[in-house]
């Protein structure tokens, strides 16, 4: 492709993009007709998804220099419009201490806020040049947090985390918006991946009951979060400063 048609192509930037939520929404904006560039600390983020229209780069978010290096390389590929942050996680140590806070370490506590909160806003400071470089595009940040931020589900420092990308959504959307950029969060019910199963794998029918307790009778697939960062960042163009939860009615049947 030419410089000039690289300079054409609007690029959304994907955190966590070798997870199984990661890749999937990689893939969904790629199909959406974006360039992709995933960053991820995993080896694999560099063959992801194979074709021309996908750059994975390996980093780790907790390192600020690093992270502003690789959100730079996106003005390689064209212009920054979309941010979506997904990378973070229950730490594998935390499933563990869901019944009991005491369980949770001063150190614990810190690492998930860390790679939770801490990673997205990093990701954030290090994007914003570039979102308002396009002026008079529709441009936005979409944080990942959890339905664990909105209701009581255990893992303390998880949700404390979750929960923060929240408040931290509603303090940003005035200032970004002065700037023609929206901001809003996702909130994902359980979703089943090899990730989730690792560190569940010491509860026996754990999302069988995670099953149950939906209202639409199944749990989430990372297509399903895919298709509501689509939605979010594309198709509602007049939204911003908003939670949408993608739980199958989880948190109804809670209640």
């Amino acid at each position: 492709m030419s410089s000039n048609g690289k300079k054409q192509q609007r690029v959304v930037l994907v955190t966590g993009a070798a997870g199984a939520i990661g890749s999937a929404t990689a893939c969904a904006f790629v199909k959406a007709g974006f360039h992709v560039v995933g960053l991820d600390r995993e080896p694999s983020i560099t063959t992801v998804l194979s074709c021309d229209h996908f750059t994975g780069l390996q980093v780790d978010l907790a390192d600020e220099a690093s992270t502003c290096e690789a959100v730079a390389e996106s003005r390689s590929h064209g212009r920054l419009v979309h941010v979506v942050s997904i990378a973070g996680g229950a730490l594998p140590q935390e499933p563990g201490t869901a019944a009991d806070p005491m369980g949770v370490t001063s150190a614990l506590f810190r690492a998930s806020v860390d790679a939770n909160l801490t990673t997205q806003f990093l990701v954030l400071r290090a994007a914003l040049p570039l979102l308002r470089c396009n002026a008079g595009e529709d441009r936005s940040v979409t944080f990942t947090s959890s339905f664990n931020a909105l209701t009581g589900c255990g893992m303390p420092a998880y949700s404390a985390a979750k929960a923060g990308l929240i408040g931290m959504m509603h303090a940003l959307t005035d200032p970004l918006g002065v700037d023609g950029i929206r901001i809003n969060v996702i909130a994902p019910g359980s979703v089943r991946t090899p990730r989730t199963e690792r560190i569940w794998q010491h509860d026996p029918n754990h999302f069988e009951r995670l099953e149950a307790s939906t209202a639409l009778g199944r749990l989430g697939s990372p297509d399903d979060i895919a298709r509501a960062f689509i939605a979010l960042t594309t198709l509602l163009s007049h939204v911003t400063g908003q939670v949408l939860v993608v739980d199958g009615g989880q948190m109804v049947k809670r209640h």
